[in-house]
């Protein structure tokens, strides 16, 4: 079997948001992108169109491979094989020429986040190289109406992705990263009570997002984040919240404290190093 990848432009945008949601048409979550969807995730999540390829199987698009890129560091975003050209063992050697792309970019190491469950893939990376650094899971919780009289301030989300930048734990996973958060635009929100400081998706939504949560270093131990938690949902009642899948196990305590339950998807953040 002949595998290539050729230039997701000249594909086309249209054509490539359609190819990857067939691939993802039977996947572990449900992911259909829209034009618009695909588009902001570009935006937020620093996918390079240039570097991201169609993966073409005997002369068939069969595929498509999204690339991130910050610095040295390039990510793959998402990677998906249409259900009749798998098991040939395209994924694999697609695989093998994004590497040696992103090596011949002089990019240092290749991260990305799989779904702990789907095996075949966790496999098909293991084998490629990549190592796994942590466990990422999620959290769902809902609430019963709160009375809290906190001083709660809206921040720009900015101040606090640079708090994130300087002080958050090392090596989060790309989409949570300081730099991930700092392009998000309102509906999305920035709270901030004492030197705790909260992120979270459009409050308007029956189902709300709590995408970074981060207290100043020489204010942490105090309950400051449990605070700033309480006085949100306060402000927000009768949600649905949760945590996407993207929280590394070690630092996910404060949300079981405060009475989130822990979902049942959980993913593997891995890593390759090239140079």
């Amino acid at each position: 079997m002949k595998t290539e990848l050729r230039p997701l432009l000249d594909f086309g945008l249209q054509e490539s948001v359609a190819l990857l949601n067939h691939g993802f048409s039977d996947y572990v979550v449900h992911i259909q992108l829209t034009l618009p969807m695909f588009l902001n995730m570009t935006r937020t999540e620093s996918i390079d169109l240039g570097s991201s390829r169609v993966i073409v199987l005997d002369d068939e698009a069969a595929g498509v491979a999204l690339i991130a890129r910050r610095g040295w560091t390039s990510r793959l975003a998402a990677m998906s094989i249409v259900p009749a050209s798998r098991g040939r063992g395209g994924g694999r050697a697609a695989m093998s020429l994004l590497l040696a792309e992103a090596a011949a970019r002089g990019d240092h190491s290749m991260v990305l986040e799989v779904i702990e469950s789907n095996i075949p893939a966790v496999r098909l990376y293991e084998a490629c190289g990549f190592i796994t650094e942590r466990r990422l899971v999620g959290y769902e919780g809902a609430f019963a109406p709160m009375n809290e009289a906190a001083d709660l301030q809206e921040v720009d989300i900015r101040e606090a992705a640079r708090l994130v930048t300087a002080h958050g734990w090392d090596n989060l996973p790309w989409q949570v990263s300081g730099e991930s958060l700092s392009s998000l635009n309102p509906p999305s929100q920035a709270w901030r009570l004492e030197d705790a400081y909260l992120v979270l998706s459009n409050p308007a939504a029956e189902q709300v997002a709590i995408r970074s949560l981060i207290v100043r270093p020489e204010a942490r131990r105090q309950g400051q984040a449990a605070r700033l938690l309480k006085a949100v949902i306060a402000k927000y009642p009768n949600k649905k919240w949760f945590v996407s899948a993207l929280c590394p196990e070690e630092i996910g305590g404060v949300f079981e404290k405060f009475g989130f339950q822990r979902s049942s998807l959980s993913q593997l953040q891995m890593r390759i190093n090239i140079m």
